[in-house]
Parts: structure tokens; C-alpha cells; sequence
């Protein structure tokens, strides 16, 4: 009788030995070392901040919005189920890639990587940042923004250098004159760097990532057709502005809380922007200008069947009169307003007219802007808006930038 009790009770605690040894096997995965493997969230924001030049450098600000999207977060107790990574360049060949958490009532950067590069500025690059975007912060949605100068759908390689020095100097005389700085420059970069769009939007969709639920522009000029055609196989919304926009760039504080969900509330986003600009001075002084807009860059198709029929009946590129709205400081003018120059190119065709503007209402479903706006270019200073359909259109510019930028721009390569 003992013999066969001790004969069960061993029985019994070598079963519990081999339980035992067979989970610390299956705990520790062959070692002693952590599971670091990232848990997916739903929703992953990603903010790039390229090296933007050594003249009229936008790094101060850049930290100051980073301060404000933490404020945000705060103000709204943490993340949620939300990543925020943030790429920032504190010099040409020095950048960060950092992941934003949430603790107790504050929020830390963990540095993820240094990269010996001040801007991904290639679509090689882009691609892979993204990559490593999706590795470390993995999620069902993705979303960009970008911070940096900014001049619209422009090529950065057809701009003369005698082009850039006059914008240079017009810039440096306006810093002369005390006027503030804005986010402006000869591409989408900065003096020293330099993407073009379609770059973007092919390191994009080589990613991981793929597309983007939206991307937001904190540039001058990005809210225009041709770089919404550019982009629109790679995000579903465009957010930016169709003129300049002061250097503080986007309210990130105010407008935190209506992006960072997993379904944003796009218009609210915008009059959040449009009540900050309306009341946004520095110092003493009052510098109540902005322009924001959303661009659903799903309905950009819907609008190009009809910029077809425009085209075959009018001409895209012709030239309207001198009253048309005017979006820019340039000389000559680059930027126009989208819907003002479509009514005036199809004036007294009343149904193509009401086609277009069908088109637009679905295309760009939130704006708002100012009463003027605001250049620091050579025609430097505050303009008024007459009108402002939250996209502008170069097709009528004479300005050398546009037409030698033209010939490389997949949306007019539709319109010769």
C-alpha cells in the first residue's frame, strides 16, 4: 500500500517538473530576454520635420508645435489608442526619430534613432523611414504631417538660381522691414533640402504604410489642385493652405484633439485654425491672417472628368483677364484661386459651371479663411480675399516656375 502511494506520489511530481520546465521554456523563448515585439494601435501619427535651411530656419518653431501637440494630448489625458512618432532635423546631416508616450499627466520622448541625414528627401529614403515608421508603430490607420517650407506643386530643379536669389533677397528684406517670417521658400523642403511631390507620393506607396488617411501640409501653398492630384492615390485627405501661412505654423494644440481620433473631425480641425489666425498677433501687433482647407482626395477623380470637358471647351491655361483672385506674393503671380478662375475661363456657360462647382463642394467639403492673407514675398504684406474656394490653380501663370514645371506635372501632362 505505501509502496504504491510513493510510486503515484512520484509519478505525480515528475508530471509537475515537466509542466513546470515546459513553461519556463515556452516563457522565455529559448532566452532571458523581453518580448519587445510593438502592439498594433489603431491609429498612427507621423510628423516629419526636415532640416529646412540655415536662412529663415523653421527649428524653433518646429519644437514650439511640438510642444503644443503635447499640450494637446494632455489636455485630452493621453494618447488613446493612438502612436505618435515625430522626425525632426536639428541640423543638414542630424535627425531624430522619436516616439511620443504618455504618463501620468505628461508626456516623454523615447529617441528610437539617428539618422546621419537632415531630410529623406528622395523617394528611397521616404520609403524607408516609412518602413521603419510602420515597424516600430504599427496600426490599422496611418497618418502625416509635415512641417517644412513649402511652394505647392513647383519642381525644385526648375528654378533658376537667379529665381532664387531674387526670392531671397525679397525675403530678407521683409525681415529687414520687421515683417514675420512665414513658412515660404523656393520647394517643399527648405534652403538646403528639397522633394518634390511626386517623390513623396511614390515613397509613400512603395512603404509599408501605402496610404494615408490624411496628410496635413504645416507649408505655404499645398493646398492646390495639381499637388491634390498628385497625392490622391496615396492619402484620402489634404489638409493645408492655399497661401502662406505664418511661421508658427498649424495650432497643433487646438486642433489635437479634433485629428488625433481615429475618425477625425476634419471640420472642426479647420475652425479651430481659422478662430486661432483670427485672433493671432505677435507682440503688440496683429497678424490676422490664414487659410486652411480639406481636400478629399477620393472625389479628385469626379473633378478631373470635368477639368477634361473645361479643357476641350476652353483651354486650361487661358488667360482670363487681370481681376482674377490672386493667392500669392509673387511676380508674377503662381497661385490662383481655383474656383475663380474656372467660373471666369467658362463665364456664361451656366451648366458646365454648375458641374464644376457639384464637383467642388464634394472635392473640398471644409474651408475657411481670413479677410486677407498674408506675404512675405515681393509683394510682401496683407492682401485682400475676395473669394477663396480653399484650392488654387498656376494654369494661367507666366511665372518661369510654372512654365518649367509644367512639362514634369503628371496633372497637366493630362491638359496639352
Amino acid at each position: 500500500m505505501c509502496q504504491k502511494l510513493f510510486k503515484h506520489l512520484g509519478s505525480v511530481f515528475m508530471l509537475l517538473c515537466m509542466f513546470v520546465a515546459a513553461t519556463l521554456v515556452s516563457c522565455s523563448k529559448g532566452g532571458d530576454e523581453p518580448d519587445d515585439t510593438p502592439s498594433t494601435k489603431e491609429k498612427t501619427i507621423f510628423v516629419y520635420m526636415p532640416w529646412t535651411g540655415s536662412g529663415q530656419n523653421l527649428y524653433d518653431f518646429f519644437v514650439n508645435n511640438i510642444k503644443d501637440m503635447k499640450k494637446g494630448i494632455v489636455e485630452q489625458g493621453g494618447l488613446n489608442n493612438t502612436n505618435l512618432l515625430i522626425l525632426i532635423a536639428n541640423s543638414m546631416d542630424k535627425s531624430h526619430l522619436i516616439n511620443v508616450t504618455y504618463r501620468d499627466g505628461k508626456c516623454y520622448n523615447d529617441t528610437l534613432k539617428t539618422y546621419d541625414d537632415g531630410a529623406m528627401n528622395t523617394s528611397d529614403k521616404m520609403a524607408a523611414l516609412l518602413n521603419k515608421v510602420a515597424e516600430v508603430a504599427p496600426a490599422h490607420i496611418y497618418s502625416m504631417m509635415i512641417g517644412s517650407h513649402g511652394v505647392g506643386w513647383i519642381y525644385a530643379e526648375t528654378v533658376s538660381e537667379s529665381v532664387q536669389r531674387r526670392i531671397s533677397a525679397d525675403r530678407d528684406r521683409n525681415k529687414a522691414m520687421g515683417l514675420p517670417i512665414t513658412r515660404q521658400s523656393r520647394y517643399f523642403g527648405g534652403g538646403a533640402v528639397q522633394m518634390n511631390i511626386d517623390d513623396l507620393a511614390d515613397g509613400i506607396r512603395r512603404s509599408k504604410v501605402n496610404h494615408l488617411q490624411f496628410l496635413l501640409f504645416d507649408d505655404c501653398y499645398m493646398a492646390n489642385i495639381e499637388t491634390a492630384y498628385e497625392l490622391n492615390r496615396v492619402t484620402d485627405y489634404l489638409i493645408g493652405c492655399p497661401t502662406e501661412i505664418m511661421g508658427h505654423g498649424m495650432p497643433y494644440r487646438e486642433m489635437w484633439k479634433h485629428l488625433s481620433p481615429t475618425q477625425p473631425d476634419y471640420k472642426n480641425a479647420v475652425e479651430s485654425f481659422y478662430n486661432f489666425y483670427s485672433n493671432y498677433s505677435i507682440g503688440s501687433t496683429d497678424y490676422h491672417y490664414g487659410t486652411i482647407s480639406v481636400t478629399d482626395c477620393r472625389k479628385v477623380d469626379a473633378m478631373m472628368k470635368v477639368l477634361d470637358v473645361v479643357h476641350n471647351k476652353y483651354r486650361l491655361g487661358t488667360d482670363v483677364g487681370s481681376d482674377l483672385q490672386v493667392l500669392d506674393g509673387y511676380a508674377p503671380v503662381v497661385f490662383f484661386d481655383f474656383a475663380d478662375y474656372i467660373h471666369r475661363l467658362c463665364v456664361g456657360d451656366a451648366e458646365l459651371t454648375k458641374r464644376f462647382n457639384d464637383a467642388l463642394s464634394q472635392l473640398v467639403p471644409y474651408e475657411r479663411h481670413t479677410e486677407y492673407y498674408f506675404s512675405s514675398l515681393t509683394y510682401a504684406g496683407e492682401h485682400r480675399i475676395n473669394t477663396c474656394c480653399g484650392l488654387t490653380i498656376s494654369a494661367p501663370s507666366t511665372n518661369t516656375m510654372v512654365v518649367n514645371s509644367k512639362p514634369k506635372s503628371h496633372f497637366y501632362a493630362l491638359f496639352r
